[in-house]
């Protein structure tokens, strides 16, 4: 008969789970045994949050659950941030913690705080497992994960339950298909032919259709499909900061990104739109309220001339809804395909016509002088992108950096850069570096971390160097939280409380064994990439940049 901690393994490792990150504490040392006696592995962190990073960017690249294994009191609160970042990213993450047993309680307080109470709101589930309801629960709570919208859910286990035995003993193993269905759900199912005939007679009365792209197309990853209709119908292709590569940015309709600023320069084109094909989109993704109306500016009091909008997604539109004519909830692969097989009548100044002279216009633009001493950081960009393999993996962090490379970095491959959008929690960008790392293992990853960001995670250099991550860390250096230091600025106040010297990081990869550079100027920056890009281990690159670059930044 399988004890309850056994039984959490099985179900994990049944999901498809193999790698566990967290901090371990004396209240979990059964779950922790009974994972590695079935083959999964635990790769200790140094900070709960930044576990949870780690195992989001482990989950987005292996398309199964991540899992992060905490102790109780401080450590099930310091994944708080952490599970935030899950639940508004959309990400399928098991959090298991431990607590005290129910025998122990009321009277007992020390480092016990209602952890259910506390993960409810930010969980699609959280389950008190014991002996009586392992069997039972386990299974399909872990499902709710990717089922539907992707989100996190909650296990919360006391040491002394989970060394009882499992009432109901074990179950037989899943079949590897019946897996995937009970992972997936009814996500797979495809489009009734009546939404497909409505969206067809939209898409033929658009001139000027977009198709707007988020984080959703994952799992499924229907970026062939993707590309298909976007070619048919000659539409420009916007994406979220998650969504980015889901059409390389090199491809004639690639039209650039919104989700960062109200300002952002994709607008421009979405609101020339006369219909909008959205996949895999989630309102989380905006700092803008949704509201898009006819370019012609028709409308009244009773149709206030809303752009037709087509909702294509795994989950249905909702918290909140948008003003959808269809709605389609189910295969987005199946939808895409069949509507691509319409006929379209898009102007022929449109779709690539007209991302061509979009491109032309912001190139156009002249930058500023940096400082001497400094680099700007669209050189530190185009160099990192020489450098490094079209596959690679950008993770970044929080901050003008974040704004400036969602913008502007070149994703040639789908699902290929990564960040916290929806709670934008900074720590994330060394994290899910490694969590992508370990993923995939041989491929070059590079993370762009803020000076600030890395001083919240300085610990994870030691998870980088103690498994010799071929991971390229670029630190921009600029001795400020430079996007709160610009609000400050903008509004005519004297910034307080968001400057300060930077450590010399160099010296602290030296530390760890961690090969780096320092750099100030462009030919530097290039010879340190370089180096970077011909080694199979970890280098770090501090880079000393003028902030003067970043669009956020008053000039």
């Amino acid at each position: 008969m399988p004890t309850v901690a056994q039984m959490i393994a099985q179900t994990l490792h049944e999901a498809g789970v193999r790698t566990v990150f967290g901090m371990p504490g004396g209240e979990v040392v059964a779950v922790l045994e009974a994972l590695h006696r079935l083959g999964i592995r635990f790769e200790l962190m140094h900070h709960e949050q930044s576990a949870v990073f780690a195992a989001d960017a482990f989950a987005r690249a292996t398309c199964r659950p991540g899992c992060v294994l905490t102790t109780l009191g401080p450590g099930a609160l310091n994944a708080v941030p952490g599970i935030g970042h899950a639940w508004l990213d959309r990400a399928p993450i098991v959090l298991i913690t431990a607590q005290k047993p129910d025998t122990l309680l009321p009277n007992y307080t020390h480092q016990v705080v209602d952890l259910q109470a506390l993960f409810s709101p930010i969980t699609k589930r959280t389950l008190k497992v014991s002996p009586l309801n392992a069997a039972a629960e386990l299974a399909p709570t872990i499902a709710l994960t990717m089922q539907g919208r992707p989100g996190p859910v909650h296990l919360q286990i006391s040491n002394e339950e989970a060394d009882l035995q499992a009432v109901g003993g074990g179950r037989p193993p899943t079949r590897k298909k019946d897996e995937q269905a009970s992972l997936l759900g009814e996500s797979r199912l495809s489009p009734s032919p009546d939404l497909i005939s409505r969206a067809h007679a939209l898409i033929a009365g658009a001139c000027r259709p977009v198709i707007l792209a988020g984080l959703g197309l994952e799992p499924e990853a229907p970026y062939g499909a993707l590309k298909s209709l976007a070619e048919a119908a000659n539409a420009p292709v916007i994406v979220s900061p998650k969504a980015k590569g889901a059409l390389p940015a090199n491809h004639p309709l690639s039209a650039g990104v919104i989700g960062l600023t109200r300002t952002d320069p994709a607008y421009e084109i979405l609101e020339e739109a006369d219909c909008v094909i959205a996949v895999g989109f989630d309102v989380v993704e905006l700092v803008k309220p949704w509201s898009l109306t006819r370019p012609d500016g028709s409308g009244t009091g009773e149709d206030p001339g809303n752009v037709p909008l087509i909702w294509i997604a795994n989950w249905p539109n909702e918290d909140p809804v948008l003003p959808a004519d269809v709605e389609m909830v189910g295969s987005i692969q199946s939808a895409l395909l069949q509507l691509a097989d319409s006929e379209f009548y898009s102007n022929r100044e449109w779709g690539a016509t007209r991302v061509d002279r979009f491109r032309r216009e912001r190139a156009a633009k002249s930058l500023p002088a940096p400082r001497p001493g400094k680099l700007l950081p669209q050189q530190l960009l185009d160099s990192m992108r020489r450098h490094l393999p079209a596959e690679a993996m950008l993770a970044v962090d929080v901050g003008s950096h974040k704004i400036f490379s969602s913008l502007e970095w070149p994703t040639l491959r789908p699902n290929r850069f990564a960040l916290s959008n929806g709670l934008s929690c900074m720590g994330f960008g060394l994290p899910a570096a490694i969590g992508t790392a370990l993923a995939r293992p041989g491929e070059r990853v590079a993370c762009m971390i803020g000076d600030g960001g890395l001083l919240m995670c300085m610990g994870e250099l030691s998870v980088l160097a103690r498994l010799s991550l071929p991971i390229t860390v670029v630190v921009p250096v600029d001795n400020a939280i430079d996007l709160i230091r610009s609000h400050q600025i903008r509004q005519g106040k004297e910034p307080l409380g968001t400057e300060f010297p930077a450590p010399d990081f160099t010296k602290i990869a030296a530390g760890y064994g961690i090969e780096s550079a320092r750099v100030t100027t462009p030919d530097a920056c290039d010879e340190a990439l370089a180096r970077a890009a011909a080694g199979n281990a970890p280098f770090l690159v501090e880079a000393h940049i003028d902030p003067i670059g970043y669009p956020t930044t008053p000039r």
